[in-house]
């Protein structure tokens, strides 16, 4: 039995050196997630903020369309009709 001990603690200290390393590793896990949480939301702010600004290049490019150039109102002539037909293709998809 007395030649076994040595083993039985070598057993006993690895499996501690497991444990700890695995609470560590959860640890490591818990920072991630939550690294992983807060760059996630700060991608769909800047998605978000991107649409809004986009949309609003979009309104001013059709609204400075009509004040520029010849070529400059044909653009926003077109710009305008597009979003008229998206329109009437809302409303006919309403009445349906």
């Amino acid at each position: 039995m007395k030649e076994r001990q040595p083993m039985i603690q070598s057993l006993h200290e690895r499996i501690a050196r497991i444990i700890a390393d695995n609470r560590q590793l959860h640890g490591e896990v818990r920072k991630i997630i939550v690294e992983r949480d807060n760059a996630l939301a700060a991608q769909r702010e800047a998605e978000a903020t991107i649409r809004t600004l986009t949309h609003r290049i979009e309104v001013l490019e059709t609204g400075a369309g009509f004040m520029g150039s010849q070529a400059d109102r044909r653009v926003a002539r077109l710009r305008v009709n597009k979003l008229l037909r998206e329109v009437d293709r809302c409303l006919a998809l309403m009445n349906k």
